[in-house]
């Protein structure tokens, strides 16, 4: 039996799961029958743990707690080999007995050697377990996931707190009609700090913005230590750091301009580097590069890319351009709900306009904007939606605002405004 392994899962039995502010998670997407590997995938932090811890506690309604195991393999007691996956069960049943069915929640796996071998073994060989899967890597991501894996997992990914799940840890209960309550002020004052300082939860929870800016910093230095540096062999650390206070202070990247830039600044790096330092990361759900919507993969390629991040807390604290720049936060909340939503997105551009979002898969057209009181903005933001709407033929746009309501027909172009707040909700 191996020592390490018994003390964690002796020590996991001993002490279980902590108290739990629930996520938005629909427990029945995960079915019974056919028995499927479950994924979670997401950047680090951002509550893969607890909704494991979530599952767990659901679980345990109905399954005896001796059935029901977690390890992190982040556990420095651990050793990050292959053999510690395959000493597993035998310890779980020196320990305990053998069971009936065995749910295994293993957390940050894919830091073990082999891992997708040995997932593939169990699953196929094992009627009796069921295993619950998480990384910080798209690698356990329905994308990337082994081939080894191909249809036998079912994968869910993770993003910081939804603005729902942020009222919910903050105690606000929103009321039936939000638009006529007098607590509709207090509502926006919190969307202003959910955009200012994400959805982090363990940032939500704080209440002292110096020290919600040093937990960011230190998620951002354990990021790039860990998911990218670490697993990718990085040997110019300072260079790719660089790199990402480029793209945090920019809202689009041109590789090759980009390397230009850089080369300027005393550093010896090619086009096809910086590549690679964005794919690894996207890899590792930290920041996503945005392609124009073509249906020409030449167009697609040629045009410089938008970059939004998995949390607007980077861009907070982080970069120096946005950090009172409510526009770009706004943006950034409505790029990564849409990912939340597991929408396919896209940017639109043409000749003196552009479109910050495109859905291709629902003809839907999405533009963002602060501040609409303007008539020059407002013009501008209803011309872009309606030449777009023209040229691809797609009848659906909307203008998501601070707080504004209501409809615009501009010529053969119907423009729904809607609200942050309620797009963010769900409310569309």
């Amino acid at each position: 039996m191996r020592e390490d392994l018994a003390k964690v899962l002796v020590e996991w039995q001993e002490t279980w799961t902590p108290e739990l502010v629930e996520r938005d998670f629909d427990v029945s997407l995960i079915p019974d029958k056919p028995k499927k590997v479950v994924t979670f995938a997401g950047c680090r932090r951002s509550g893969k743990t607890y909704l494991m811890f979530q599952l767990i506690n659901e679980l345990s309604k109905k399954a005896p707690r001796e059935e029901i195991f977690y390890i992190n393999f982040e556990d420095e007691r651990l050793e990050k080999r292959t053999e510690t996956l395959t000493e597993l069960i035998p310890t779980i049943e020196e320990l305990y007995g053998k069971k009936d069915r065995l749910y295994l929640f293993l957390d940050e796996i894919q830091n073990i050697p082999g891992w997708d071998s040995w997932v593939r073994r169990v699953h196929d060989s094992r009627r009796d377990v069921r295993l619950f899967l998480s990384g910080s890597s798209s690698k356990l991501s329905s994308r990337e996931i082994p081939t080894s894996l191909r249809g036998r997992a079912l994968t869910f990914e993770v993003f910081p707190l939804s603005f729902r799940e942020f009222l919910r840890f903050k105690g606000f209960d929103v009321p039936e009609n939000l638009d006529f309550s007098p607590k509709k002020p207090a509502l926006l004052n919190l969307l202003r700090e959910y955009l200012l300082y994400g959805g982090f939860p363990e940032v939500v929870l704080t209440s002292d913005v110096r020290v919600k800016g040093l937990i960011v910093r230190d998620y951002f230095n354990t990021v790039i230590a860990l998911d990218v540096v670490e697993r990718y062999s990085i040997r110019n650390p300072e260079e790719l750091r660089t790199f990402i206070r480029l793209l945090l202070n920019s809202e689009y990247v041109s590789l090759s301009k980009t390397a230009k830039t850089m080369r300027s600044m005393g550093y010896s790096i090619s086009k096809s580097t910086l590549a690679s330092y964005l794919r690894y990361l996207e890899e590792c759900y930290f920041a996503f590069p945005l392609e124009v919507y073509s249906p020409k993969v030449r167009l697609r390629m040629q045009h410089p890319r938008k970059i939004y991040f998995v949390d607007t807390s980077f861009l907070t604290f982080l970069s120096v351009k946005f950090s009172e720049n409510m526009g770009r936060l706004m943006e950034n909340a409505v790029f990564i709900e849409l990912l939340r939503r597991r929408k396919e997105v896209n940017y639109a551009l043409g000749k003196n306009w552009e479109v910050d979002f495109v859905l291709p898969e629902e003809e839907t057209l999405i533009q963002v904007s602060y501040d609409i009181s303007s008539e020059e903005t407002f013009k501008r933001e209803v011309n872009a939606l309606r030449k777009a709407s023209r040229e691809f033929g797609f009848k659906n746009a909307l203008l998501i605002t601070w707080d504004v309501a209501g409809r615009v027909k501009e010529k053969d172009t119907t423009i729904e405004m809607i609200p942050l707040w309620r797009f963010l909700m769900g409310s569309t």
